[in-house]
């Protein structure tokens, strides 16, 4: 059985169809790079199978379950977890209280547990030595890892991730890949990830690749094939990929 199922799935705000009949499975462990330009319904998409959006058609599984009428709560209990594009510590609590949080809202645990469970967290991404710091003192790329460490620390069988690697540099960029890779070789967590540039990223990241175009799949299947279509060329990239 896949991890999650998408089927036929559409979201209309106005006139707009902002995502426009999108189906695609996804199996444990797995990674789907999401790419497209600016507006060609990836956020939407990602809002959709967390709970943010309810479709206007089409149904939403997750581990068989239909969970299209589900809140974001509930899917996190699931299993489900998001990192956001722009981090948004509460920067007075310290970096060990912030993850704590997404440990008690994603995966419902008490104190003690969700102590735990975040500090196995920062290890994982590397913060540790900071987990007494206020989170507001973090930098950039710290609050990018903060922002991962959250999300793992609600033990997710799936993680959404919005762009982690914007605003990165090469070097960030590598570590993060690295990081998320072992996310799926070691815990087989599988991941979804939003990319609107950043397609050396995905080529070292993704097992397969989705190119959405006016809430639209254009393009799937592995990067070399999906960033080589010609349609993606014409529309997205301007050119082949390599």
């Amino acid at each position: 059985m896949n991890l999650l199922k998408v089927d036929n799935v559409v979201k209309k705000f106005g006139g707009l169809r902002a995502v426009d009949g999108v189906s695609f499975e996804l199996e444990k462990g797995e990674f789907l790079a999401v790419v497209g330009p600016n507006g060609s319904g990836k956020t939407t998409l990602l809002n959709l199978i967390s709970g943010v959006y309810r479709p206007d058609g089409g149904r939403i599984f997750f581990e068989g379950r239909d969970i299209t009428g589900l809140p974001p709560y509930s899917r996190a209990r699931l299993g489900m977890s998001r990192a956001f594009q722009v981090p948004r510590p509460f920067p007075e609590l310290s970096v060990l209280e912030n993850v704590m949080v997404g440990a008690i809202f994603n995966g419902g645990r008490d104190l003690k547990t969700a102590r735990e469970a975040a500090e196995e967290a920062l290890r994982y991404v590397g913060l540790y030595e900071k987990r007494n710091q206020p989170a507001g003192k973090l930098t950039f790329n710290e609050l990018r890892l903060l922002e991962l460490a959250r999300a793992l620390a609600g033990n997710p069988k799936l993680l959404l991730l919005d762009e982690v690697m914007a605003g990165l540099n090469p070097r960030e960029i590598d570590a993060m890949v690295q990081l998320i890779k072992r996310l799926a070789e070691e815990r087989g967590i599988a991941a979804i990830s939003l990319v609107e540039h950043r397609m050396r990223a995905v080529a070292q990241l993704a097992h397969r690749v989705i190119v959405m175009h006016q809430g639209k799949v254009i393009a799937e299947g592995p990067p070399e094939k999906a960033l080589n279509d010609p349609k993606v060329v014409e529309v997205y990239l301007g050119r082949p990929w390599r």
